[in-house]
C-alpha cells in the first residue's frame, strides 16, 4: 500500500509505479546493460524485454493497473517478446469512480490510498486486486478481464 497525491498531475502526464524483473538479461543470462542502465520492461524501453507489472499508471482523470506478460525465457531470463498492451483494469471503466471532484468516489483533488493484493493458487499467480480508498470511500479494480493462464506467465516473474 502507498499514499498518493495527484490533484498536480493532469492530462498528458502519466505517474507510474510498476515492479519489472531487472536486471535485463542477454541471451546468455547474464545483466544486459542495454541502453546504458541494465534496464527492461514489457515495452523494451531500455532495449530489452521483461515481465512487467503496473501497479499504477495514473493521472488525476484517469487510474489504471496492467499487468504484461511475457513469451517463456530462452535461457536464464532472456525474453525475446511482450505483451506490450497487457491486461488492463482501468477506473475509466466505471462510471464516477474517479477524477477531479467530489461527485467521484475517489476526489483525485485530495490524496487517497492504493493497495494491491496479490493472489495465487496451487499454479501460481492468479489473480490481483488493485483497491483505491479515499475517506470511507473505495474502488475496486479486480482484474477478473485477466485469465488465470494470462496471469500465471509472470509467476516466475514475481518470485525472482
Amino acid at each position: 500500500s502507498f499514499y498518493v497525491d495527484l490533484s498536480n498531475v493532469g492530462c498528458a502526464c502519466n505517474l507510474a509505479v510498476y515492479l519489472v524483473s531487472a536486471p535485463a538479461r542477454g541471451q546468455d543470462g547474464k545483466p544486459f546493460k542495454g541502453r546504458g542502465d541494465y534496464y527492461c520492461d514489457a515495452n523494451m524501453v531500455g532495449g530489452q524485454w521483461c515481465p512487467e507489472i503496473d501497479l499504477m499508471e495514473a493521472n488525476n482523470h484517469a487510474f489504471q493497473a496492467t499487468p504484461h506478460k511475457c513469451d517463456a525465457p530462452v535461457g536464464d531470463r532472456h525474453y525475446m517478446y511482450c505483451d506490450r498492451g497487457g491486461c488492463a483494469q482501468s477506473s475509466r471503466d466505471q462510471p464516477r469512480a474517479y477524477g477531479v471532484g467530489q461527485e467521484y468516489a475517489i476526489d483525485t483533488r485530495r490524496p487517497f490510498t492504493v493497495s494491491t493484493t496479490f493472489e495465487e493458487d496451487h499454479a501460481g499467480f492468479s489473480g490481483f486486486r488493485t483497491l483505491l480508498a479515499q475517506e470511507g470511500r473505495q474502488v475496486m479494480l479486480n482484474h477478473e478481464g485477466c485469465s488465470k493462464d494470462y496471469l500465471r506467465q509472470l509467476t516466475g516473474a514475481l518470485s525472482d
